[in-house]
């Protein structure tokens, strides 16, 4: 190959990224996410999350795959078609599946691993850029050579976002079969919190086959919301494990969609676990499964704040969940005795047997207790605020009891709290 031609390549190649970045759904599923995010009935939590999809982690994904399949593969190539034994076996539709999303470069490499004549690879290609997959299927069934090195490159090639963008029903939840099934083959820890996640969207996926009511389509989203995270996370880590191996060009086109201020909180927090990957295993905590059944034991009632009787249908584990994370984020103290402290605090029960502490103290964002004002608020039919200091010290009180911080738009804790309690803002309108 000439300069000219290695030129062409090039352009071509960064041509075929800056695309996957900018249409990183097909056009009728853009087509749906744009309807859903002019709806004005449409939760406000329901578009971030579209948004988070369309904006971030589809761009994002396109670009990572795109890389990792046109590039790092084609330079391992060898390395991947001659390491170890074990045949690797995929139907030719499977194999054509895969090769029609790469570019035409790509393609050539990798039919270049078959021992056939030139003329042979030509039609093969040609069925690939034509979309033409009978005529790929009718010529891989006759040709007599080991397919083994191309099912193995195919089964190197990752996904991008637009896999599945289009599947409903039954097709999507057999795709999240498959998704899992291929973490299952692999180990580390991000794909356990990918598999994991995906083990928590399917079911949400299958019930709103046929339950479309809210409290569905709530469940639903904040599951897909928890997927889409922790698939961001998960080609984060990858991207900071190659940074070195991108191009200064490749970079240039990629840094830019993790700038989006949508995904600033969550990217800030990806890279601090990124950063500090094996932090002090946080204590047990737990409460009795008939928490929410208990009476109430305080003298003055109107001391405590009630919890909304829609907050306790999520259950004990919902709220331990819950608390549990306030602690790793820093809110409370991570301590099982402030934990539990706090979870009697905002169910209007008397402290703690034995817990000397009267008070918690509440570590909000630039030491103002937004966050806290918006839980007392969201959670509470039953409250008196003016109390709220007996309970919790630390932060100085907002004027009016301010919690626009917490409740706004783009607000990471708001959408992690609606993440355990989706049905919050509507409950509170």
């Amino acid at each position: 190959m000439n300069g000219k031609d290695e030129i062409i390549k090039k352009r071509l190649y960064f041509e075929g990224l800056k695309q996957a970045i900018e249409m990183p759904l097909p056009e009728e599923a853009i087509r749906d996410v744009d309807e859903i995010l002019q709806d004005d009935e449409t939760e406000e939590s329901i578009k971030e999350t579209m948004r988070l999809w369309k904006e971030v982690t589809g761009p994002f994904d396109n670009a990572i795959v795109f890389v990792h399949n046109n590039r790092f593969l084609v330079e391992e190539k060898e390395n991947i078609v001659n390491e170890g034994v074990e045949a690797v076996f995929m139907m030719p539709q499977e194999m054509f599946s895969v090769l029609r999303k790469l570019l035409r470069t790509t393609v050539m490499e990798f039919l270049s691993v078959l021992q056939i004549p030139s003329s042979a690879k030509a039609k093969l290609l040609d069925c690939v850029v034509s979309d033409d997959e009978d005529g790929f299927v009718s010529m891989m069934e006759r040709i007599s050579c080991d397919l083994t090195p191309l099912a193995r490159l195919c089964s190197y090639c990752m996904d991008d976002s637009t896999t599945g963008a289009e599947m409903k029903g039954d097709d999507l939840t057999y795709y999240l079969d498959y998704m899992a099934s291929r973490l299952h083959e692999e180990d580390g820890a991000d794909n356990g919190k990918l598999l994991e996640a995906i083990k928590r969207w399917q079911p949400s996926a299958e019930v709103l086959d046929d339950d479309d009511s809210d409290e569905a389509l709530d469940r639903y989203f904040s599951d897909y919301r928890h997927f889409l995270e922790t698939d961001l996370a998960t080609n984060l880590h990858y991207y900071w494990d190659w940074y070195d191996d991108f191009t200064l060009k490749e970079r240039n086109l990629i840094d830019p969609i993790l700038d989006n201020p949508l995904a600033k909180d969550l990217i800030d927090r990806i890279w601090e676990e990124y950063q500090n990957p094996n932090p002090k295993p946080s204590e047990t905590f737990t409460l009795p499964d008939d928490f929410f059944g208990w009476q109430h034991k305080a003298n003055s009632p109107k001391e405590y704040f009630y919890m909304d009787d829609a907050f306790k249908k999520k259950g004990v584990r919902t709220f331990v969940a819950f608390i549990n994370w306030l602690a790793d984020k820093g809110y409370i103290e991570d301590d099982n005795e402030v934990k539990a402290l706090f979870a009697y605090r905002l169910t209007g029960r008397c402290r703690p047997k034995g817990k000397e502490q009267p008070t918690i103290e509440w570590r909000g964002k630039n030491n103002k207790p937004y966050e806290l004002i918006y839980i007392i608020k969201s959670f509470s039919d039953r409250g008196d605020y003016k109390k709220m200091r007996l309970f919790f010290h630390g932060p100085e009180w907002v004027k009016d009891r301010d919690s626009s911080y917490a409740n706004s738009a783009d607000s990471e804790f708001k959408r992690q709290v609606e993440m355990y309690y989706p049905s919050i803002c509507k409950s509170k309108k």
